[in-house]
């Protein structure tokens, strides 16, 4: 079983691509995730004041308690921790999906939820077709905010129609939604997918994405449009 957790940050829109010019989803692949939930635990207790520090909009704790990893409240110094944290033990696989809003047509986006269904399915499929992750069964978590309650059973059905007809994935996939608060490694693709966006915004954050790649954190980018 491949265990795939999957964020996103940014916007989809085309009207407002000045403002928001990019739209990331970030896939974390594990094979151990209770492992990784281990390691999520040590920084967030070896970080606890520095994340305090940073929590300016109240969305990490409640109060003194802590609540969840939020990538956008992370300072600069946080996001270099949490990267060499996060890829010096070889626990994860990162793959990203940039959609460029400039390049987006404005149809596609007239249905959000679909145009994430639609993205997270071309990428999945060159993922398997190009050898970057294998033929196998697949449980995807996401963030439940990335799709409608009246729609939930829909992306699972769409990708193993699509992927099976294809031939490109013999194996069932299970997708299931969760509040992010109560799943440590999609909040882990949260951080990932908001240091992506943050380079493209910025271009500050260069030396952690060297070390994704001389890691082998990072194994691709999907960019949207081709």
């Amino acid at each position: 079983m491949q265990y795939l957790y999957i964020d996103e940050s940014g916007s989809m829109t085309t009207q407002h691509s000045q403002h928001w010019p990019y739209f990331v989803i970030s896939i974390v692949r594990t094979d151990t995730p209770d492992k990784l939930r281990k390691l999520y635990k040590r920084f967030v207790t070896k970080y606890s004041d520095e994340l305090q520090k940073a929590d300016l909009e109240h969305k990490m704790f409640r109060g003194t308690d802590f609540k969840e990893l939020k990538g956008a409240m992370f300072s600069p110094p946080l996001k270099r921790a949490f990267t060499e944290t996060f890829c010096d033990d070889s626990l994860l696989e990162l793959y990203y999906i940039m959609l460029d809003n400039k390049r987006i047509s404005e149809k596609l986006y007239e249905n959000t939820a679909r145009a994430f269904n639609y993205t997270l399915k071309l990428a999945f499929e060159y993922f398997l077709k190009n050898g970057y992750l294998p033929d196998d069964e697949y449980s995807l978590q996401l963030d439940e905010r990335n799709e409608r309650t009246d729609t939930k059973h829909f992306l699972q059905n769409y990708l193993n129609t699509e992927l099976r007809m294809k031939n490109v994935l013999s194996k069932d996939i299970t997708v299931q939604y969760f509040d992010s608060s109560s799943n440590r490694l999609i909040q882990i693709a949260d951080v990932f997918a908001n240091l992506y966006y943050s380079q493209l915004r910025t271009n500050n954050y260069e030396q952690q994405f060297k070390l994704l790649k001389e890691t082998g954190c990072l194994k691709m980018v999907f960019r949207f449009p081709l």
